[in-house]
């Protein structure tokens, strides 16, 4: 694959501190750690950039050998126990950063804030006292506006992780018979994906999701983890995969429906069907993010799902499978060629089911170009 260009993320970032008038980012979250050092970072950690232009990470001591060998090489500092912020703050000021200005993983836009490593309370208390001289605020931005277009040779990761999850999704539903249990679609999933080169799955919400039957129709039910359930007759199953390639997620998510569809579910059907291809017509460059999302909620509504329809219709993929943009009323971010994300669609009905789409895209000059082949549309199996 095409190298990464490592020296000139950590020159970019430096020179957004120097705009911004801050002496350094402290970025604790998987996807910073990850994108400033090459190297699968799941413990506790920081990575720390001044506007001078310099890179340290301080880490967990038992994981620090494997990150030496397998990062590209930025100085580490091991921490034992809970030393991190001391390591932190003595590794600012060591650097000559630890006054002014200093970013940290405070809060981001997503709903999942501790799951991808922002930083505690506990943390950020001991970390002011330790700084007395230093004003911490919120760095998030500083580095999401850096993350969030995307290079060839993140795209190209990207490509080749969407590639590898349409190899699981059909794994998935070759899996899936009658009185075959969640649990085991999953396995034959997680094998597909990990024999075609995936060394993750995107853990937060249970790795490789497959829910059948009633537990795809929770009301908002954005997670099914794998359960010993077998999957019946006349019912949704919905599979939901995150392979990872050299620390780029895929994260997509397709319907499958067994059997035959009642009333009720040929209108959902129908429904989601519609949303999806709206949306994925929607991303066209210049457009707000919000406006993007008016259409999809206005085809829930006009199916008359919108009680059921989830206002938020995806988000960025990258060094996470959470991050900018994510698309929802509450977006300031403009349609931009370059940007990634895992276009969703989200139909859950108590009683009748439910339909999710995770569908990895690439934003270009002339809209989106899904990275998938499978295409975005409810899956039968007799």
């Amino acid at each position: 694959m095409t190298p990464i260009d490592f020296a000139g993320r950590v020159a970019a970032l430096a020179e957004r501190l120097r705009r911004e008038g801050a002496s350094a980012y402290v970025g604790t979250r998987q996807a910073s750690l990850h994108y400033l050092n090459g190297a699968f970072m799941p413990w506790r950690g920081a990575v720390i950039v001044t506007a001078a232009g310099a890179c340290e990470t301080v880490y967990w001591a038992m994981d620090c050998s494997r990150v030496r060998e397998e990062g590209v090489g930025h100085p580490i500092t091991e921490f034992w126990f809970d030393g991190m912020i001391e390591a932190i703050a003595a590794t600012l000021a060591r650097l000559g950063a630890d006054r002014g200005r200093v970013g940290i993983d405070l809060s981001h836009p997503g709903a999942a804030q501790v799951a991808p490593g922002m930083i505690t309370a506990s943390e950020y208390l001991d970390l002011a006292a330790k700084l007395p001289g230093a004003a911490l605020e919120n760095g998030v931005r500083w580095i999401d506006d850096l993350m969030l277009l995307k290079s060839p040779a993140e795209i190209e990761r990207l490509r080749e992780a969407a590639r590898v999850s349409d190899i699981g999704f059909r794994a998935g539903m070759a899996a899936i018979a009658q009185g075959v249990t969640e649990n085991h679609v999953a396995g034959a999933i997680e094998q597909a994906i990990r024999d075609h080169g995936s060394t993750w799955s995107w853990a937060v919400t249970g790795g490789t999701e497959v829910g059948s039957g009633p537990r795809t129709g929770f009301l908002r039910g954005v997670t099914q983890q794998a359960t010993d359930r077998p999957i019946g007759r006349n019912e949704f199953v919905i599979l939901d995969l995150h392979p990872m390639i050299d620390l780029y997620l895929a994260d997509t998510a397709i319907p499958v429906f067994v059997g035959t569809p009642d009333e009720t579910q040929k209108r959902m059907i129908a429904c989601w069907e519609d949303v999806a291809a709206t949306m994925l017509a929607s991303l066209r460059p210049g457009r707000a993010v919000a406006d993007c999302v008016k259409e999809g909620i206005a085809t829930f509504a006009r199916h008359g799902f919108g009680d059921f329809g989830l206002p938020l219709f995806g988000h960025g993929l990258g060094t996470c499978a959470r991050t900018r943009p994510f698309l929802n009323l509450r977006s300031d971010d403009l349609v931009t060629p370059g940007m990634v994300v895992a276009l969703g669609t989200h139909l859950y009905v108590p009683g009748g089911g439910g339909m999710r789409l995770e569908y990895p895209a690439l934003v270009t000059e002339r809209g989106a170009e899904p990275l998938v082949e499978t295409p975005a549309r409810v899956h039968y199996l007799a």
